[in-house]
């Protein structure tokens, strides 16, 4: 991850990350990465847990509007990728333990400034991060399903 963030991150003299995190194993688990450059909001890496839906729901309620053209990836139950964005709905809980329904994590990498590089590497690039993020936070969220991520993703193409 740090190559990756080393390679697209805008230029800055200084880097900051902070995270916040509800990282209890049941359906209240979140965790946020942020990360700024000279005191600006470069780059946001979020995992929030939520009830199971059919993956073109998820799609409308989770992922982020974006501009331009959105290509979709095989990751999680499915992956969604844009200019500026990576998200994957990736399977966790069989039977979440106040609910008993099966929720799954939404993993989301969002960039707020331009991210260096071609278009083909910075989506590359997003879809990385998210699934980096994603096996940690599989892994952190003690999920009992099998998360479906692969070990790479090729390109996404516009």
């Amino acid at each position: 991850m740090a190559d990756t963030l080393d390679s697209s991150l805008p230029q800055a003299d200084r880097y900051r990350f902070s995270v916040t995190s509800d990282n209890k194993p049941d359906w209240s688990y979140n965790i946020s990465c942020t990360v700024d450059g000279d005191k600006k909001e470069l780059l946001q890496l979020t995992a929030k847990m939520g009830v199971e839906m059919p993956w073109r729901e998820w799609e409308k309620n989770h992922v982020p509007p974006r501009s331009g053209e959105t290509s979709y990836f095989n990751a999680g139950i499915k992956g969604v990728s844009g200019p500026a964005l990576a998200v994957i709905d990736v399977p966790c809980y069989t039977h979440e333990s106040s609910s008993g329904q099966p929720h799954n994590l939404t993993v989301t990498a969002l960039a707020f400034k331009p991210m260096q590089g071609s278009d083909k590497q910075i989506r590359q690039d997003f879809v990385d991060l998210a699934l980096d993020f994603a096996r940690a936070s599989h892994k952190d969220a003690k999920c009992d399903r099998p998360s479906q991520l692969p070990a790479k993703v090729a390109a996404p193409s516009e």
